[in-house]
Parts: C-alpha cells; structure tokens; sequence
C-alpha cells in the first residue's frame, strides 16, 4: 500500500467518524458500524487499503488501541465508583466466559463441525467469550447520546471488558496446553491469573503515583502529556511481558487511576499528600488522541476480514446462542448482586468482541506450527471473524434500542407502584 493512499485513508477515516458521530441522532446508526463499513468498502470490496499490511500492523494497534483507551479510562473514572464495581465486574465477566466456553465448544464440536474434539470447540468459546475494551469504548459512546448519565454502567462494562482480556487469553492458553500436555491442571491457570491481576494492579498503581509526583514538579512545563505517553507504553509492554498476557490491559488503566485519584490513594494509606495536576487538559488532549485510535481500529477490523457464506452462517447460530446466554446471566446475576436497572438492561447487550478475539484465533498456528494437535488451526480465524462482526453489530444497532426499551418499561414498572 502507497504511502498516499495510506494517509488518505487515515484522513477519511476522521472525518467519517467524526460526521457519523454528528448525525448518529438522526441516522441512530453507532459510528463503530459506520467505520466497519468504510473498512469493507476500502479493503475487501475496492482493494484499495492493503490486507497484509494491515494483518501485519495488528500487535500494533493491539497495544495503541488497548493501552491509551485503558489509560483514558482510568484517568476518567472516579476510583470509589470503580471499587464499587469490581465484584460485579469480575462475576459478570467469568460467568459470560465460562458460559461460552461450554455453550460454544457444545454446539460447535457435536453440531456445526462433527468430528471437532470438544476440548478444541471450548477454546473457540474461550477466545470469543470476553467483551473488547475497544469495542465497548465505542458502543457505549453511542448509547451515551440516547442514555444519558451511563457513569456507574460505563465503569461496570469497561471494567469487566479490562478483566475479561487476561481470563479469555488465559483461558485460551490452558486449553491448548490441556490438548498439548494432559498433565497440564486447571489450578495453575487459577494461580496463574490470580497472579496477573494483583500484580498489574500494584505496578500501575506504584508507577502511577510515582509519576503523579512527577507532573506535580513539571506541572509549569510544556509537553507533560506527550512524556506521560512515552512513560505509559513501554509501561504496557513491560507488563505484558513480564507480568502476563492481559496484564499490560489491568496495568494501564490503574496508571491513569493513580494519577487522578493521587489524593485518594494517599488517604488510604494514612497520607495526606496533594498534588497539582492539570486534569482537564490531560483529559481534553487524550480524548483527541483516543477518538483516533479508536476511529482507526474499526476501518482495520473492516479492512481484515474475509467472510465465507458457511462460516458466516456458523457465526450468526454462534452469536445468536451468545446474545441468548447473555441475556440469561445478567438475568441471574443483576438479582444477586444487586445491578441497577440501567446496569441490567445495557450488560444484556453490550457484549462485543474485538481485536482480543482476533489475536487468539492466532493461537492453535502459533504453539502448534506443524499441525500435530490441531489439524484445523484455520477454523479459529475463519470463525472468529463473524463472530467478531455479529457481536459488534447487534451491541451497536440492536443494542440500544431494547436497552431503551427495558429501561422505558423498568420506569414505568416503578411509577405504577401503589404507595403504601
């Protein structure tokens, strides 16, 4: 791809997004399914966005795309209301995964593809049962122009989109190790992510206070913001390497956490230590730099894909059965744990996959080159795909629409109450 066609594509891209996010009042069409649609009609259909570059570009918008929307969440989000959501979050996130993982690998070894191990049909659950942080990002800016006042449920979806990063990679890995090495015990995965968590959770935190004192000191200076970034993304990559898959995701966002909520972390620690810190601009300067990342990620996902008829159809039955299970969990789940309305009725259905799904469709070719295991690596691809799509497209269209509706009747249920 010619470097001109390449930075026009990224000048239309902006002016899509940002035209689609002007109209959407009137098209009630969310700017994530408008760009997914300028990405097909750029790639598969004119040719004229290259594929391979762009398969090529994926760890990289992988990182961009997952550690400077987690940092613009952190640094957003008031740490009480995060606290608060963390067990709901967790329950929520576990229970749609763990239910994908049997729902999918059921269906797909015993009934789409016969013959599939069902061991191999539970780690296409896996790689597709979590929710993307980016995807979510994008949906639940939409409903924000229909739903006002989604702070509580955008921590509640944001937070369990984070923790749903390290258990499906996780997952996804024990599974293939549970194919490749009998020997292989679901304890050590338990260990294994429980480790992830609290230890991407202490380094965000320590650095992110370490560098709130530091803005304190640069405070009169110029460029603070573009330094931050230059600390946050190898801070991303350290994490993942050293720490886990999935927490470099956990790590950014308590970074950005730690530097607007200083005040309160010091309080739990017995300090009372300020610092000053020009919120506003940190936030005004990144949401430029998130609205573009976020516009890029879905033209790439738009540009990559590559739909067959049959497993396009495999992928609806697939989605259709994931919406379904959804449903019936928050269904559970908002009753025990206490979801308010509003949580209840969008968890239903925001539950998009994104590109998390599509780097661990990667995974069979990647420990198993020589296809010794798995005989039909390419299936996981080839069906994360639709899949991917569906998702993103029913959270996007359909979603807000019965969202507005549950809560249309939730309201009226409560004004017909008697008084007692």
């Amino acid at each position: 791809m010619q470097a001109e066609n390449f930075i026009i594509l990224i000048s239309l891209t902006i002016l899509i997004s940002y035209i689609s996010s002007l109209v959407y009042s009137l098209t009630k069409v969310p700017d994530v399914i408008v760009l997914m649609g300028f990405g097909i009609f750029m790639g598969p259909v004119l040719g004229y966005a290259d594929k391979i570059m762009f398969d090529e570009i994926a760890p990289l918008m992988s990182i961009l795309a997952l550690s400077i929307i987690l940092f613009e969440a952190g640094i957003n989000v008031d740490i009480t209301l995060l606290l608060g959501s963390m067990g709901k979050a967790l329950v929520l996130s576990t229970a749609s995964i763990m239910g994908s993982i049997l729902l999918i690998g059921f269906v797909t070894s015993y009934i789409l593809v016969p013959g599939l191990p069902f061991l191999q049909g539970m780690l296409l659950g896996a790689m597709v049962g979590g929710t993307s942080t980016v995807a979510v990002y994008g949906i639940l800016s939409g409903i924000g122009n229909l739903i006002p006042n989604l702070t509580s449920t955008r921590v509640l979806l944001t937070m369990e989109s984070i923790l749903s990063d390290p258990i499906c990679i996780i997952s996804s890995i024990t599974i293939i190790k549970l194919i490749m090495q009998p020997t292989f015990t679901l304890r050590d995965t338990v260990k294994e992510i429980t480790m992830v968590f609290l230890l991407s959770t202490a380094l965000g935190l320590s650095v992110g206070v370490a560098w709130a004192r530091i803005l304190d000191r640069l405070r009169t200076r110029h460029y603070t913001y573009m330094i931050t970034l230059a600390i946050l993304l190898p801070l991303y990559l350290f994490s993942e390497d050293f720490i886990g898959e999935g927490g470099g995701a956990m790590t950014a966002l308590m970074f950005g956490l730690a530097i607007t909520n200083f005040r309160y972390i010091m309080e739990k620690f017995g300090r009372d230590e300020k610092v000053l810190i020009d919120k506003k601009r940190l936030r005004e300067f990144h949401d430029e730099i998130t609205f573009f990342i976020k516009s890029f990620f879905f033209v790439y996902i738009g540009v990559v894909v590559s739909l067959s008829v049959r497993y396009a159809i495999f992928g609806l039955i697939l989605v259709i059965l994931q919406v379904a299970l959804r449903f019936g969990i928050v269904e559970v789940l908002s009753g025990q744990f206490g979801f308010t309305n509003e949580e209840k009725a969008l968890s239903q259905v925001v539950y998009a996959s994104g590109l998390p799904a599509f780097v661990m469709s990667q995974l069979p070719q990647i420990f198993d080159p020589e296809g010794i295991y798995f005989t039909s690596s390419s299936l996981y691809p080839d069906l994360t795909m639709p899949i991917v799509l569906g998702t993103i497209m029913f959270s996007g269209i359909l979603g807000p629409k019965l969202a507005q509706r549950a809560l249309m009747k939730g309201d009226d249920g409560e004004e017909e109450q008697p008084e007692s």
